[in-house]
């Protein structure tokens, strides 16, 4: 069992680029684990309690004497807790993705990165020049960094939480962007739509939500509020990548949700990275026709 697990991490190929080097999300040996690879910093969560956490641990002591690491940082995301299993907690990292750097803060619950976005990132990259941008849900505006880099005229990054949007705005400042008609709004976006439809119409949407934020978006009930605004929004050629990463909440379900309201149709699926072999998310293109 453990040989298979460490056969599978010594696999990857690694390099200062994040990776992620196990998914157990859908696994059924360590359902509970998953492990990257953050430049010199070994990255292991533990979603649940289990017998199985001291001799992991063990495990990869063993397994950076021969890698690229001189850390290992463990979050506990059942109890809570981050700790250094070897080494120490950086107060200043950054997690690395073609060649662009995210700011990460290891004691958060959500540490500033998501992996499992990089295709999505490098499709918004390849459409976006000159192209007005609508970035909806943007976190710490990975999105906003990769359209930027794709030479977009203008970005919209609406997020409610300030700190993650000043954690954006440094994203771009970090990796030498300019921020010129670059906006960082912190916005309830379910009570946002008149101020966003002052920049309107966009040429690019991008909704990529919580699964469930307490207070603020339940997405069972509240995404198609966010879809039945689209036509206030957009034009007959804007682009929606329509995101979601949650097993209850299918692809054929947001398909017809964002279909039957308005005139988006599907394109295609974005594929994950190689590495999410089990990962719920789903990043969908749509076109209006």
């Amino acid at each position: 069992m453990f040989e298979n697990l460490l056969h599978k991490i010594k696999s990857h190929t690694l390099s200062e680029e994040f990776k992620r080097l196990y998914h157990g999300r859908g696994e059924e040996e360590f359902k509970f684990l998953t492990l990257d690879s953050i430049d010199e910093i070994l990255f292991v969560q533990f979603y649940e309690e289990s017998n199985y956490e001291k001799d992991l641990l063990d495990l990869f002591k063993e397994y950076i004497q021969t890698s690229r690491h001189n850390a290992i940082i463990v979050k506990r995301r059942y109890g809570n807790e981050t700790f250094a299993a070897l080494g120490e907690i950086p107060e200043n990292y950054t997690a690395i993705e073609n060649g662009m750097k995210f700011k990460l803060n290891f004691l958060n619950q959500n540490i500033g990165y998501f992996g499992d976005m990089k295709n999505s990132r490098k499709f918004i990259e390849s459409i976006s020049k000159d192209k007005k941008v609508l970035n909806l849900f943007a976190y710490t505006c990975g999105f906003s960094l990769f359209a930027r880099r794709g030479e977009a005229g203008y970005i919209a990054n609406v997020d409610m939480s300030k700190s993650v949007l000043a954690t954006g705005m440094a994203n771009h400042q970090i990796n030498g962007l300019d921020i010129k008609n670059i906006s960082f709004w912190p916005y309830n976006i379910l009570k946002a739509f008149p101020k966003l439809k002052k920049q309107a119409p966009y040429d690019i949407i991008i909704i990529d939500p919580p699964t469930h934020q307490k207070g603020s978006f339940i997405a069972s009930k509240d995404y198609i509020k966010i879809i039945k605004k689209l036509p206030s929004l957009s034009h007959q050629n804007t682009t929606l990548l329509a995101c979601i990463n949650s097993p209850a909440f299918s692809k054929e379900e947001l398909i017809n949700m964002i279909e039957s309201n308005t005139s988006f149709r599907f394109q295609k699926q974005i594929p994950n990275p190689e590495e999410y072999t089990n990962s719920t998310l789903k990043s969908l293109v749509f076109n209006i026709q």
